[in-house]
């Protein structure tokens, strides 16, 4: 019997999706400049899921084959060579995946650091807010805001008193190993707005965890992290929660 680590791993969905979508772009279905259907089309003509095409069209994004205007659609850019090389590389952990993983693991962190965190890393992870509040304003600014976001949960990780715990979140929010979450954390900062209430939450999963709440901690990170998984797998609902519709 042939040992199925020996097998080829079929590709995920969500890259199956991309090449479906580059091919069509070479055969002429969407050329450069155009609007592209929005996912639910594209879900419902492919047989996926709109999640699946979110993150088979960030996939586009990063390898340039497609620009995404926030509030406006996604426009094709120009025919590319193909995902195949995404295909086995860092970039083959699905988006989906990574916001699960932070979901289930960073509350946990959060409500340990809360009683163990010691007060350099307190002050630490409080300068880097500062930072980030005296740049949220200006768009130039929004790269040093993304990385000062990521380490934010990296470095709140380390407080946690546990060596594995912090390991695994620190290589969740590591651009480096996933670049797709460069991209996902891009689409969550986009507007001032989106910057201002990343850093409101930030400041009140910090608050919680300075003043020993592991609860309210627990709490303030699972708000947070469920903002950040709306704004990228379900715009509509968030921008409602946002204007107050819901």
């Amino acid at each position: 019997m042939s040992d199925q680590s020996d097998q080829p791993r079929a590709p995920r969905l969500y890259l199956s999706v991309a090449q479906d979508l580059l091919t069509a772009m070479a055969a002429g279905e969407y050329v450069p400049g155009i609007r592209m259907p929005g996912d639910r089309e594209i879900a419902a003509r492919l047989g996926v899921s709109r999640t699946t095409v979110r993150e088979a069209v960030l996939a586009l994004e990063l390898i340039g084959a497609v620009e995404v205007r926030h509030g406006d659609g996604t426009y094709v850019r120009g025919p590319h060579a193909g995902v195949a090389a995404i295909e086995g590389s860092a970039l083959d952990v699905a988006p989906r995946e990574l916001i699960e993983s932070r979901r289930a693991l960073e509350p946990v962190v959060a409500s340990f650091a809360a009683v163990r965190i010691d007060t350099d890393r307190l002050r630490g992870l409080t300068r880097d807010l500062d930072e980030a509040t005296e740049i949220v304003a200006e768009p130039g600014r929004i790269p040093r805001f993304m990385e000062l976001g990521l380490r934010f949960h990296s470095d709140l990780a380390l407080g946690c008193g546990n060596s594995l715990l912090a390991g695994i979140v620190g290589q969740l929010v590591d651009a480096e190993t996933h670049p797709l979450w460069l991209l996902v954390n891009q689409h969550a900062v986009s507007s001032l707005q989106a910057r201002e209430g990343q850093l409101r939450q930030h400041r009140e999963v910090l608050g919680a965890i300075a003043s020993g709440d592991a609860a309210h901690a627990a709490q303030a990170m699972t708000a947070h992290l469920a903002s950040v998984d709306a704004v990228i797998f379900n715009p509509a609902a968030s921008d409602a929660a946002t204007r107050g519709d819901a």
